[in-house]
């Protein structure tokens, strides 16, 4: 190596130390949170004010002149809300873009370039579920929370049935799924495990894309927008096809691992109700749980992982603050939506609600309370894809699902066909 090979290595190294050190806040009189800000933004999202209250509350008391008008909107129409309000000149300034918007409405986001906000520094300051906001067209939104799949179960169940510990591999819980099932005949009076369905597991589509991104595929390619999820290496089936089959096993009147079918009612509800002893939700539903039974005796652990396999990994829902494209107020929107990004900031909303922070130093503090330990871990761990649009996407694997349960198509070519409508969604 040449003295200026060696030159150029310490003048990079110099630069991003400097970035880093300026974007954390550790170099005073620089980054966004100069003095003498002021101005007036909009923000919306569908997060309760009641969680959110505390950390804007926390904002505002140390930026005094800027003001922030939050407005809650119910997740069912949020997104048509903020399509219409923008289309109209009436958006906001910033809003919460989630992970599964980033393609389908990456023109009404202001993107930051690497000036300001460099990818090095992006990528160190948050949890690798972020990497899905990196575009190319820059960073479209800065990460706010992850709310990670975890393995909520009933520990009542467990006991009566003899077993001690949740499983920590998908071999394990096939087996404590079949021996915590209870059947009359062909009706299930308790069941294992909530799998094999859509019309009665609400994230039945994330279950099964959290086991194709445990073998390592991503669903869909971050660089070039194709559809990978039904594409072979070495394998004999795909990963598509083999999620597939283990998902539908559950569902299967003839395999020993039946537990579940449409007769079940909502999985959260039976989950709730003491008949359902496994349940794969979200960090956020512990709420629901133990609203629908404040005495039920659950406990939560990581989800199950493939046994021998490369990656430890969840599934996560991240939302991000993100800027409109419209705003008037970029500079000011800029420094909330750092300030919001920010260790204290991220912590108040973790203790205000039950979702992760997607800052790793806020994730790196240690969990007195074992099941908020469970959702930090998770959320390290989360995995994600971009998904062209949620909606179609959802319905495109319920059929799938369906025709391989139903026996009208064999499961490569339900894959295949699956795929192929996949392709259809991504952007040209």
């Amino acid at each position: 190596m040449n003295t200026l090979q060696i030159i150029i290595i310490i003048f990079s190294i110099i630069i991003a130390v400097a970035a880093l050190l300026i974007f954390s806040g550790i170099l005073p009189g620089f980054g966004p949170n100069a003095p003498g800000q002021t101005g007036e933004i909009s923000f919306w999202g569908t997060l309760p004010s009641e969680n959110l209250s505390p950390v804007l509350n926390d904002f505002s008391q140390r930026f005094k002149n800027i003001k922030v008008d939050y407005r809650e909107i119910d997740p069912k129409i949020y997104i048509e809300e903020l399509i219409s309000a923008l289309a109209s000149g009436l958006g906001p300034d910033v809003f919460l873009l989630p992970q599964d918007q980033i393609i389908k409405q990456k023109d009404l986001v202001f993107a930051l370039d690497s000036t300001t906000y460099p990818l090095r520094v992006f990528r160190d300051n948050f949890a690798d579920l972020a990497n899905l906001y990196a575009r190319p067209e820059g960073i479209v939104g800065l990460p706010f929370y992850i709310d990670p799949l975890v393995l909520y179960w009933n520990r009542d169940l467990f006991r009566n049935a003899g077993l001690v510990l949740p499983p920590r591999f998908w071999d394990e819980f096939s087996e404590s799924a079949k021996n915590l099932t209870i059947r009359d005949g062909q009706k299930i009076t308790q069941s294992g495990a909530a799998m094999g369905e859509f019309s009665n597991i609400s994230q039945a589509k994330d279950i099964l894309a959290l086991l194709i991104l445990q073998t390592g595929n991503k669903i869909t390619n971050p660089e070039t927008l194709r559809s990978v999820f039904a594409e072979r290496a070495a394998e004999a089936l795909s990963p598509a096809e083999t999620a597939l089959l283990f998902f539908v096993s559950f569902s299967d009147p003839i395999k020993e691992t039946y537990s579940w079918n449409k007769a079940q009612g909502e999985a959260i509800e039976a989950f709730g109700g003491g008949r359902l002893a496994m349940y794969i939700g979200y960090a956020s539903e512990i709420e629901q749980i133990l609203a629908l039974n404040p005495h039920l005796d659950f406990d939560a652990s990581e989800v199950p992982q493939i046994r021998g396999g490369k990656l430890s990994a969840s599934y996560g829902r991240s939302s991000a603050l993100a800027i409109s494209r419209q705003s008037a107020n970029k500079t000011t929107a800029f420094t909330f939506i750092y300030e919001l990004t920010g260790l204290n900031a991220q912590n108040l909303l973790a203790k205000n609600s039950f979702l992760a922070p997607a800052l790793r130093s806020a994730l790196a503090e240690k969990q007195e309370n074992p099941i908020l330990d469970v959702f930090y871990k998770s959320a390290v761990k989360s995995l994600g894809w971009l998904d062209p649009d949620p909606v179609q996407t959802k319905n495109i694997w319920r059929e799938m699902t369906s025709s391989v349960v139903s026996g009208i198509k064999r499961i490569n070519q339900a894959v295949t066909e699956a795929q192929r409508k996949f392709e259809t969604l991504m952007p040209r």
